[in-house]
Order: structure tokens, then C-alpha cells, then sequence
């Protein structure tokens, strides 16, 4: 197979002709112990040709890539540039052998750090390696770099958290809804799906026996571990930022989870890096919602012709001469299901976070927020207001992880439809636009009734016809208010002082327009519900003061970023596919339903959760995921359905895999776990 790609692209030795490129299918690369794992290479079509190699190190099968948009159409195109593109299914997936038990396992990362120097060892290799990958694809990058192999010199990733526990597994103490919903059936089909019997010839079955025998459901390892400890802390970056040496390009998107990770790993890290927030989904920019779009594969060549090859892509727009930190500063936007277009520009920074003069609003009686001014003589007056625990409030805040309902379907509502059940402070109108860029953050006294207790605060812009649209947000689970490897119980009826981050924004409030504090127990569409009933409160006034405090910047005083268009032009969006997704309420049972189908990956995801306004302690989601694999006269269908649900006591989970080959029973199995129900 060739494919020829037409850029042409200057750099330090002249005019640079894309190569034409061929295609090394199911290469093996053996391990320590014997396991293969296999390869797909797209590589410069060149005799005796000699250069870098990229790695995309995947549990998604690598056969599947083209299910995935244009992803698959990067690995030529880095190829066309005078790469090797090395394509690998890690073990236990796809076409490799072996087997896989857990996410990010100890073995996954040694077989990493064994591709990365299995590459710098061939022929057609110079020894210098980069890594590229977006959402477990970018974790896996995160992975190798903090052991800082001498031979990884660059890595580029999107859309991904740098710690599992707060970023994926129980974001503020509290399992995530999505975790259950969609990841664990998805990866209870994909762990147990058969490599290409088209590729592996008479031995594709005797491979597929080893993950039949021995992989588990990753859901497994959430119930198992849902205390933040050892086996969270060994995956991923964590706070091993310094460890880092490879040149690392970070790319998110503020319509998904990780925005504000990526920009916290930024800061941290101490080798050459950039990183750019913008508008995004749970996807490359290429191919992204909201609008507007970018050429980020063009920004990845550069970065790694800067890391890997030691030249600039285009010699009159050096890398080194570019600020390091651009963010895409939203302005107000009308909410929709899916967003075609957000307004907003590119500012460029040259440091995260960026120099912020800090404007504190103080919440007050009647649902005020007073701005706090020196030489203020009407100070906050004393007192306190509550709101009581509904397990149901959220369902305004749609879903974080975007990539959940591709290409971005279950964004923010018109935040009034939560209003009414939660505690809600508001400016008056704003006399002057307020850029707001870093992390803005609450200072509150808080008290509660029952010992576990969960915390949603909702940042929004409130337009003058009362549109209220989600700026940003933060979740805590209150017994992980100190540590989240410690938690510990209120004690009814205390004040707590909480010293709470939402998460990073870059965001632009309209002269006239009003900044509200929303604050709830819930957050019902990403957050499994705390047991117990209660009523919270917050006070106010003199030595019990509660505010919010803004971080607002001036101009840049630097040019924004020019950068090449996608070359992807987004469909209409009448004919982008849209998921089932219903949100119902039970009024005589007095229990809301979240259910939905979908099409995620290669197959279809379909889910159904239930949480009880009198019962919270009682919730539930029932999930499944079809994986179907055709061949010529060869039909497999892997079917997985997990159930989740709990008590006053505990957490339990059942995973079951099911296999048929042309319709006949095949495989199947089920794994259950239980977990004490512990401070959430």
C-alpha cells in the first residue's frame, strides 16, 4: 500500500517533498518474556531510509483505527514527513498476545518502555523516539515519560488527565458516572474481542485464548480501589512532574474533562513544553466541536521535527519564538445539546498561570454576591443560608466526558434548569467586561448535617434575558476535603473553612451580564449520589466570610496565533449522528432515569441509570456494549453488561462477557466485586 501526501513544507534545507508512503502490517515485537506484541508501520517509501520513529501505543485495536474519523489518516501523514509510524496494540488487545487485567498496568509500561527501545535498536530508526496519543492513548505517554526512557525525546497529548483517581476514576472523592456507564462495558467487550484472524493466520485462536483465560474487566480495579492509595498512585504522571525530560506538547479542550489538568501538569513540568486549550471535544482539533477548528497535526509535525529531527518545520515561524501557552477565552455563548461553534479568540501567554490581578466577590444575605473594594463601609452582614440534599440536581451540567457521546453531543444547559434546587448567589450587572483567565476559586464556611457530604459548585455567566451558562465548576466529596488518600467524616453541625479550586477557565463576562455562584449536593450525570440525607448551609458576614475569588487579566500584549485550518470541514449539523439520551423522573416512585444509546468506538454503548430522591443510597446503572467483528464467511459478536449499584454499606459491580462466532455460543464469563461503602 502507498500513499502520497501533497504538503510541501519549508525548513532548514529548503523545500521538504512529502514522501510517498507503504504499510508494514502485524510486525512482531517480542518482550522479555516471550509475549508478542503487534505492529502496524507506515514508513517513508525510500531506500535505505533513516529517521525518527512515533509511537501510538493503543488498547482500542489498532485494526479499528479507521472507526475513529481522520485519526487514522495521521499515521501516513506523519509517515509522508520522514517518520515511522509505529502503531501497537498493547498486550492482552487487538492482534498481540498475552493478556491485560488492569488499567495502566506495571506491565503495560514495561512494554512500553521496551517498543520505545525496540524502535531506537532497528535500522531505519536514528534512536530518536516520540510518543503521540489521545485520552488512554496520551495516558500511556504520560507513563513512559515519567521513567524518562533516554531514547523518548517528544511527546504530544490530547485530551487526557494526568492522574487516574481524580481524573478519571472519582474526580473529587466520588466514583464518576461515566467510569460505569460507558468505560467499563467498552472495555469489557474490547479486553475480550479476537485478534484478526486475517493477520494471525492459524495461530489467532491459541491468541485469543490468552485473554479468554486470564484479561479481566477493567471496572473491576474502580470497585476495588475506590480510596485513592498505591495502586492509583503508580499510574500515570501523578505528581512525578519533574521526572519528566522528554519536550512534551500538550492539546485539550474546554469542552471536556481534562482542560484544567493539562494546564495544572503545564505549570509542573520542568522540561521544554507547550500546551493549548481550546473550544474542544473529547477529539483532535482537527476534527473537534465547538467550531472553531485548527490544523493541530500540522502543530504536532512541528513539534517533533522540533524534538526529534532538531529543525524548524518553518524557519520565519520558529517554535522557540512562540509563546509557550495558548487558551481559547470564550465569550457568552447560547447553550445547546452540541455546540456548533463557540465565540471567543486565541490569546497567547507566556507562563500558567498567567499574571492575574485577583477580584474577590463576598456571597451575602438574599442570594448576593457583593464585590469586596477597599474602604467598603457596608460590610456582608452575618448569617447563613441552606439548601437540602437532592440527589437528582445536575442534570443542566451534561456531560464532562465528551467523548462519550462523539462528536460531542450532551453539553452544558441553560443552568436555570438546576437553579430552583440549589443555593444560588448573583452580581448585579457588570459595569466593564471581566476577562477571567487561571483558576478561580471559593473560600467558603461550610456545615452539614451528616457526616459524608458532597459539594457541587457551578461558576456562570448570566445573560440579561437570565440565560445562565456553565463557566466552570468543581465537585468534592467532603470527606476528602484534606486528603484523598485520608478521608474522614464531618462532624455534624461544624463549620469547615474550604479552600476549594474550580477548575482552570478562560472565559470573558459581557458588560451588563452577572456572575452567579450555584451551589448543590449533586451533580447527578457524572457523580455517583452520597447515602446519606442532610442539609447543608453556608454562612456569611464578619470572621464567616464566603466568597469567590476571580482571577482577571488585562491584555496580552502578545499577537494571537496563526494557525493553518483543518483541512476537515465539519459536517451540517443536522446530519452529524446523534445519540438516545433521555433524562426522566418517576413522580410517584420519586426516582430519576438516565438512559441512553449510543455509538461509541466500533460499537454501541447503551446505559441505564437510577438514582432514588428517597433512597440515594440506592443507586444504580445497568450498561452494556456490542463489539461485532466481520470477516468473509466469519462473524464474531462480543457482547459485555456491567452492572453497578449500591447500598447504605457497599458498592458492588458485575461484569459479564459474552462471545458468539456465526451466531453460535462461543465464550462467556462474569466477575463480581464488592466494596465497603466507606466515607462516600
Amino acid at each position: 500500500m502507498r500513499l502520497t501526501d501533497n504538503l510541501e513544507l519549508t525548513s532548514q534545507e529548503g523545500v521538504r517533498v512529502a514522501y510517498a508512503v507503504r504499510v508494514i502490517k502485524n510486525l512482531r515485537i517480542q518482550m522479555a518474556d516471550g509475549i508478542t506484541l503487534a505492529a502496524d508501520l507506515h514508513m517513508p517509501e525510500a531506500p535505505g531510509f533513516r529517521g525518527p520513529a512515533i509511537i501510538e501505543y493503543t488498547p482500542y485495536h489498532k485494526g479499528n483505527n479507521a472507526a475513529y474519523g481522520p485519526r487514522a489518516t495521521r499515521y501516513p501523514f506523519f509517515a509522508s514527513q520522514g517518520y515511522v509510524f509505529v502503531n501497537v496494540d498493547i498486550r492482552g488487545t487487538g492482534d498481540s498476545e498475552g493478556f491485560n487485567d488492569s488499567p495502566s498496568s506495571p506491565q503495560e509500561v514495561q512494554d512500553s518502555l521496551a517498543v520505545i527501545r525496540w524502535c531506537a535498536e532497528q535500522p531505519w530508526c536514528d534512536g530518536n523516539v516520540g510518543m503521540i496519543g489521545i485520552s488512554y492513548t496520551a495516558g500511556v505517554c504520560y507513563d513512559a515519560a515519567r521513567l524518562a526512557p533516554p531514547e523518548l525525546k517528544a511527546v504530544v497529548l490530547c485530551q487526557m488527565c494526568s492522574d487516574w483517581y481524580a481524573g478519571m476514576a472519582c474526580p473529587g472523592g466520588s466514583l464518576r458516572l461515566f467510569a460505569m456507564e460507558n468505560f467499563a462495558p467498552l472495555m469489557a467487550a474490547y479486553n475480550f474481542a479476537p485478534p484478526d484472524p486475517e493477520l494471525l493466520g492459524e495461530q489467532w485462536e491459541a491468541v485469543w485464548r490468552q485473554r479468554l483465560d486470564h484479561s479481566k474487566p477493567w471496572s473491576l480495579a474502580y470497585i476495588d480501589n475506590l480510596q485513592d492509595g498505591p495502586f492509583w498512585q503508580s499510574r500515570l504522571l501523578r505528581d512525578q512532574h519533574e521526572r519528566v525530560k522528554a519536550a512534551t506538547f500538550l492539546i485539550a479542550g474546554w469542552s471536556d474533562w481534562y482542560g484544567d489538568d493539562m494546564l495544572h501538569t503545564y505549570a509542573k513540568l520542568q522540561c521544554p513544553k507547550r500546551v493549548i486549550v481550546g473550544p474542544w471535544t473529547h477529539n483532535y482539533p482537527e476534527n473537534a466541536w465547538p467550531l472553531p477548528r485548527m490544523n493541530d497535526r500540522y502543530e504536532c509535525l512541528r513539534w517533533f521535527d522540533k524534538y526529534l529531527k532538531g529543525l524548524d518545520t518553518d524557519p520565519a515561524q520558529p517554535l522557540e519564538r512562540e509563546p509557550p501557552v495558548v487558551v481559547f477565552v470564550r465569550d457568552y455563548t447560547a447553550p445547546a445539546p452540541l455546540r456548533r461553534t463557540d465565540a471567543g479568540y486565541f490569546r497567547c501567554e507566556p507562563t500558567w498561570p498567567p499574571c492575574a490581578a485577583t477580584q474577590s466577590w463576598e456571597l451575602g444575605s438574599q442570594g448576593s454576591l457583593s464585590l469586596v473594594e477597599p474602604g467598603n463601609k457596608k460590610p456582608v452582614a452575618a448569617g447563613s443560608d441552606s439548601f437540602v440534599y437532592r440527589p437528582d440536581v445536575g442534570i443542566a451540567a451534561g456531560r464532562y466526558a465528551i467523548g462519550q457521546f462523539t462528536p460531542g453531543w450532551g453539553m452544558a444547559d441553560d443552568q436555570r434548569l438546576d437553579e430552583g434546587l440549589s443555593l444560588v448567589y448573583t452580581t448585579p450587572g457588570l459595569d466593564r467586561p471581566a476577562e477571567v483567565i487561571g483558576v478561580p476559586r471559593v473560600r467558603l464556611y461550610y456545615q452539614a448535617s451528616a457526616g459524608t457530604t458532597f459539594l457541587s459548585v457551578k461558576l456562570c455567566d448570566v445573560a440579561p434575558d437570565g440565560t445562565s451558562v456553565l463557566v466552570s465548576k468543581a465537585l468534592l466529596n467532603l470527606t476528602h476535603r484534606d486528603a484523598p488518600t485520608a478521608p474522614s467524616p464531618l462532624l455534624a453541625g461544624q463549620v469547615y473553612l474550604l479552600d476549594l479550586p474550580l477548575q482552570a477557565v478562560a472565559y470573558r463576562f459581557a458588560s451588563g451580564h452577572r456572575v452567579r455562584l450555584m451551589f448543590s449536593g449533586a451533580d447527578v450525570l457524572n457523580a455517583w449520589p452520597t447515602p446519606q440525607a442532610y442539609t447543608a448551609s453556608l454562612h456569611h458576614g464578619p470572621g464567616q466570610a464566603s466568597c469567590l475569588e476571580l482571577p482577571l487579566v488585562g491584555p496580552s500584549g502578545l499577537s494571537g496565533p496563526s494557525w493553518r485550518p483543518s483541512e476537515f470541514e465539519p459536517l451540517p449539523q443536522d446530519q452529524v449522528p446523534a445519540p438516545d439520551y433521555e433524562v426522566s423522573r418517576d413522580l410517584i416512585g420519586a426516582t430519576l432515569t438516565c438512559s441512553y444509546k449510543t455509538n461509541s468506538g466500533v460499537g454501541v454503548n447503551r446505559s441505564r441509570y437510577t438514582v432514588s430522591l428517597k433512597h440515594p443510597e440506592a443507586a444504580s446503572v445497568t450498561s452494556d456494549y456490542t463489539y461485532d467483528m466481520h470477516r468473509p464467511g466469519w462473524h464474531c459478536q462480543v457482547y459485555a453488561k456491567c452492572i453497578t449499584e449500591s447500598d447504605a454499606h457497599s458498592m458492588r459491580h458485575t461484569a459479564q462477557t459474552l462471545i458468539t462466532v456465526n451466531g453460535a455460543a462461543y465464550w462467556q464469563k462474569t466477575w463480581s466485586t464488592s466494596a465497603a461503602r466507606v466515607h462516600w
